[in-house]
């Protein structure tokens, strides 16, 4: 009885770590990425009004890879998160229970209430 208590105890604990992982992560993120984009087109508007025969493609090119940092690393912080809260979203069990008895009603009738 008492491991039992321990264990879950011990599970407990990983995963309000990874959850605490997580937050930092997107702490990280949200302050990196503001400073990345503001910083970035300051620049660009620097290099724009100090260099009259500044290509535009170049300057086109800068602006997407100052964008690129946020979205890439966005992307790979959006699978952070499904790692750490995905598979124990309440709502979307839910919603899939809803889903498979409105359709099984549906093909059956009313008798899986």
């Amino acid at each position: 009885m008492e491991n039992t208590g321990l264990t879950a105890y011990k599970k407990a604990q990983e995963r309000v770590r990874r959850i605490k992982g997580f937050y930092k992560h997107l702490t990280a993120y949200l302050i990196v990425n503001t400073i990345i984009v503001i910083e970035g087109l300051r620049g660009i508007g620097i290099l724009e009004m100090k260099m009259n025969d500044l290509d535009p493609a170049f300057l086109e090119w800068l602006f997407w890879n100052v964008l690129a940092v946020p979205v890439l690393w966005g992307i790979g912080l959006l699978f952070h998160g499904l790692r750490v809260f995905g598979p124990q979203m309440k709502f979307v069990k839910e919603w899939e229970e809803n889903q498979i008895r409105r359709w099984m009603e549906k093909e059956e009738g009313p008798r899986w209430q």
